[in-house]
């Protein structure tokens, strides 16, 4: 029996896993506690949540998240008269828990050249990024209403722009155009419009989050604008969250490729959202499935995981589009 073989199997019996017939099983505990972690470090939406106590630990299948639907709270009263009753009403939105996999083929070279704690670190650390991506897309991208091919996250949910119903912004190139293009405030201005557009929602920018796209990052970047709100705002230290690259009048501003034009695109994506806007939920810890056999034409071991999370917006009426963003802000 080789080396590799015996160290396929230490690594499967470290973690838990079946060896030879797929055959899914539950991760051990000590590594869904550290796979998860990871996750939430990679994926800046549930680091949102999870700041904003809209991340849920699901008990059951399906659960109800309240919703406020209208209140009213300050009343204009006489002297001597009674105050007017408090007139609030909730409503309620459902989270129901879906599907998401990972697919991880593994080189038979990886055992034979690595030790256990290298190849149970790289399963961690692909694990997490591969979920993170996926959750990423489904919560900025997801639309159930298009097919946008087999296995994609974005046919899980409907995200972020699918349920934005707060009046768009559409980028105006003229904002501010008596300025030079490295210097000027056209970018800012545009985010700054759009935040209006949350009304109430978006009194406080600190309860704001930005998301942009790379291009527009490299804009904002070189912005003095920015660079002068964000020094104000956000001083020195690291941003709270994954891919934040500062503060906008107190909300962070988050850049992910997701929303960049894609090919055969003219226009690349943005919005401005109540950070409390949505919600999370995990219901189930990772499952998987090893195949030693599938893959032995190409000399891999296979190694699938799943989880199963909900994700809704509560509060579509927070979420503000940016329209027409140009691939080079």
């Amino acid at each position: 029996m080789t080396s590799a073989a015996l160290t396929r199997r230490a690594l499967i019996k470290s973690l838990g896993m079946g060896d030879g017939g797929g055959a899914e099983v539950t991760l051990q505990t000590t590594i869904a506690s550290e796979v998860i972690p990871l996750i939430r470090q990679q994926c800046f939406v549930r680091q949102i949540a999870d700041k904003n106590k809209v991340l849920i630990n699901m008990t059951k299948p399906k659960i109800r998240i309240p919703k406020m639907v209208r209140a009213q709270g300050a009343y204009s009263v006489k002297a001597g008269q009674p105050a007017p009753e408090f007139k609030a009403r909730l409503d309620s939105v459902d989270l129901v828990p879906e599907k998401i996999m990972t697919w991880l083929p593994i080189e038979q070279e990886v055992f034979e050249d690595s030790t256990i704690r290298d190849i149970e670190g790289m399963l961690k650390e692909e694990m997490a990024r591969e979920f993170a991506q996926a959750e990423e897309l489904a919560f900025l991208l997801g639309d159930t209403e298009v097919n946008h091919g087999d296995g994609s996250p974005m046919n899980v949910f409907d995200g972020f722009l699918k349920q934005a119903s707060a009046a768009p912004h559409t980028y105006d190139t003229n904002l501010d155009s008596h300025s030079d293009a490295v210097d000027g405030t056209v970018p800012v201005s545009n985010l700054v419009r759009a935040m209006r557009k949350l009304g109430i929602y978006g009194r406080n920018k600190k309860d704001v989050v930005i998301f942009v796209g790379l291009t527009w990052e490299e804009a904002l970047l070189r912005n003095k604008a920015f660079q002068v709100m964000n020094s104000y705002a956000f001083g020195s230290g690291a941003g709270i969250f994954t891919g934040e690259i500062g503060r906008l009048a107190g909300a962070p501003v988050v850049a992910t490729s997701f929303l960049d034009a894609q090919p055969g695109e003219v226009y690349g994506r943005a919005m401005v959202m109540n950070q409390s806007c949505f919600a999370i939920g995990d219901w189930q810890r990772f499952n998987i499935r090893v195949y030693n056999e599938i893959l032995s034409q190409t000399d891999q071991v296979a190694i699938r995981a799943r989880e199963r999370i909900a994700f809704t917006v509560r509060y579509p009426e927070a979420i503000c589009e940016i329209l027409n963003v140009p691939a080079q802000p």
